[in-house]
């Protein structure tokens, strides 16, 4: 008998092997959660690359730029972080990566543990000492408002500010309140109010939150453009239950905005009555030094001299309000106001189309991968699907009759019925029978049976 040549083993390709790695991958660590420490993070593309490592092994790792814009704050080197992600294989290179869909500190306290850190070094400083902090003026010509353009809080603010004293006036310098831009933005505006010079006092103000939330407000950057400031600053973060070191360096802090535009302007009405009343006071002792003997007219005359003093100079001040006033209604300076906001405008267009750019590349890549990925799929399937068919077919082969017959056997077959003798007992003497054999077959007769 015959022996077949065993069928020789296809190696695979190195992409071939590669992509059943990546697929085994995919399919094994969809998500799962890793702890270690940050090192080497870079930005690319508005993505962030970084590796994620412990004390003996570490993995490469990528934030792509959709995910980055919605996560509340983005890796920096030395920081302790708890990722959720997928493992990724890329193919072509034989290298793995962990795409991060989430990001979490490794435990809070640690991270208020960094932030103790800061304060305590800035309390070193002297950076919260009362002494430092200065007074606010009784009515500001300008107030500053570094906020988002958006939502409540600006709305709260505008509000109280005009009901307490009508045709305030108000800079508005929009700032990232949350996210991973905040803190940039932040430290901007602060640095812009500080060079326009328009305001006499500033306010600092969002809509509260958690205390991940308010990490830009605990960052130095942010804390230090606080104090470099050469106007007062008023921080109004909303109902928390923590402080953040941007309240403690400001030199006031309201617990809501509204309370912060309080803190700011008096009410209008009031200055109108206390102004009357002292008016009133003046009448009335003008009245009584007409009937004190001659010897205390002189002291009455000298404090009618210090309370009309007063009052001019109360005038004055009202006057150089009324002529600011009437200079931010001076078309030039509407003009100015209008060409910051168009300036504004087209650097947020720019960002935008920046955005998108950034988006379609992204999409770009994930076409040409998936792409990739099922072409090689679809020509590894049909290999496969190949390669046992062409098996099969010769095992079918190799048990047909006929290749039986081929090797020198043959088959009994009753003459009369045509069915296959197996045992000597089926057959009878005399009895007609065909021999099959490989070509042609014989007829005969049964001569002797033989158990």
């Amino acid at each position: 008998m015959a022996i077949q040549p065993q069928e020789a083993i296809k190696p695979l390709t190195v992409l071939e092997l590669n992509t059943r790695i990546h697929d085994l991958l995919a399919a094994r660590f969809q998500s799962v959660v890793v702890k270690g420490e940050v090192s080497g993070v870079s930005l690319r593309s508005g993505h962030v690359w970084f590796t994620l490592k412990d004390a003996t092994a570490s993995v490469g790792a990528v934030i792509f730029s959709s995910t980055a814009r919605r996560l509340p704050f983005l890796p920096e080197n030395g920081q302790e972080l708890v990722v959720t992600c997928q493992v990724d294989y890329h193919a072509q290179s034989g290298r793995i990566n962990l795409v991060v869909s989430r990001l979490d500190y490794d435990g809070a306290g640690k991270l208020r543990a960094a932030i103790e850190q800061l304060k305590r070094r800035l309390e070193a400083e002297g950076a919260f000492a009362p002494d430092k902090k200065r007074a606010l003026p009784f009515l500001p010509r300008c107030i500053a408002l570094i906020t988002s353009p958006s939502g409540a809080v600006i709305h709260d603010l505008q509000q109280t500010i005009w009901e307490r004293f009508p045709n305030s006036r108000l800079a508005l310098y929009p700032a990232l309140v949350q996210g991973t831009a905040s803190q940039r933005s932040l430290v901007a505006a602060l640095r812009q109010c500080a060079l326009d010079g328009l305001a006499d006092v500033v306010i600092v103000a969002r809509g509260g939150g958690s205390f991940e939330e308010l990490m830009a407000f605990n960052q130095e950057a942010v804390v230090r453009a606080i104090q470099a400031m050469r106007i007062p600053v008023i921080t109004a973060l909303g109902h928390t239950s923590d402080r953040t070191l941007a309240d403690l360096v400001a030199d006031r802090e309201a617990r809501t905005p509204t309370a912060a535009a309080e803190m700011v302007v008096p009410k209008k009405a009031d200055l109108l009555r206390q102004l009357g009343e002292r008016g009133q006071r003046l009448q009335r002792a003008g009245l009584a030094a007409l009937i004190v003997p001659a010897h205390q007219l002189q002291l009455r005359r000298q404090t009618l001299a210090r309370l009309a003093g007063d009052l001019h100079a109360r005038r004055r001040e009202r006057l150089a309000h009324l002529t600011s006033m009437l200079r931010q209604r001076d078309p030039r300076e509407v003009w100015r106001q209008r060409e910051r906001s168009l300036q504004e405008c087209r650097r947020r267009l720019t960002h935008a189309r920046e955005l998108t750019a950034q988006r379609m590349a992204g999409a770009r890549l994930q076409i040409g991968g998936l792409r990739d990925r099922l072409i090689g799929l679809g020509e590894r399937g049909v290999r496969e699907r190949l390669r046992n068919l062409e098996s099969r077919a010769a095992r079918l082969t190799a048990l047909a009759p006929e290749q039986t017959l081929k090797r020198g056997y043959s088959i009994c077959v009753d003459g009369q019925d045509g069915g296959i003798i197996r045992e000597a007992g089926q057959a009878r003497q005399g009895q007609p029978v065909n021999v099959l054999l490989s070509a042609g077959r014989l007829e005969a007769t049964v001569d002797q049976v033989i158990p």
